[in-house]
């Protein structure tokens, strides 16, 4: 039985996303050095090169899978393409992935939306939160992101920003003004004391000078 044993057969298969051609080569044996004296002990295969620039958008929902999906999302290079692409995708093509991708897959799914939206500079919080959509509801929710605005969330964010130092600024101004005024009080108590008044006499002078002020 041990004899008679074959490991099962590999598909190595490349996914290339690039700008430019392919131009390289596509045989492990010929990738490696000094292959010609030491060919008989190489590993001698090649493997399979899939262009995703060959393959449209229109082409891709075609498949109707979750590969096909990936291959789909890795054609967005910006915030700009993000709503464009998936407002592309016919609505056959998503009741064909409710069905070909099972809840188990919804975590893989989410990941890989992680990362194209981190790499288009989406926040944080709004990645987190698209994410945990895709994950508890599964594939439908991933299409809500194509009414999300790079530029609109990110001027909310500001806005927000500026709201908050100003809150920040005025509690911090508050405070440097009670310990300047404590300070100016303790220096004036000071002086009236020098000049030799009492020191129920230097309080209630003070107090008046404070409140006129």
């Amino acid at each position: 039985m041990r004899k008679a044993f074959k490991y099962p057969p590999v598909l190595p298969i490349i996914f290339y996303d690039g700008n430019t051609k392919w131009t390289a080569e596509t045989n492990f044996l010929y990738k490696t050095q000094m292959h010609e004296v030491f060919e008989k002990y190489i590993p001698k295969f090649e493997y399979e090169l899939v262009d995703l620039n060959d393959y449209s958008i229109e082409a891709l929902t075609e498949y109707g899978d979750l590969l096909s999906l990936f291959m789909i999302l890795d054609k967005i290079k910006s915030p700009e393409e993000l709503g464009s692409v998936l407002s592309s995708i016919p609505g056959d093509y998503v009741e064909r992935l409710k069905s070909n991708v099972p809840a188990h897959l919804r975590k893989l799914l989410a990941d890989v939306v992680q990362v194209l939206l981190t790499k288009i500079d989406v926040p944080q919080e709004e990645i987190d939160e698209v994410a945990e959509g895709i994950y508890e509801r599964g594939v439908p929710e991933m299409f809500n992101i194509e009414n999300y605005s790079v530029q609109e969330t990110r001027r909310k964010a500001r806005e927000e920003g500026i709201k908050k130092g100003k809150r920040e600024g005025k509690r911090e101004g508050k405070k440097e003004g009670k310990k300047e005024g404590k300070r100016e009080g303790i220096d004036l108590l000071a002086k009236l004391l020098e000049e030799g008044l009492t020191l129920e006499e230097a309080l209630e002078k003070a107090k008046c000078e404070t409140t006129l002020e």
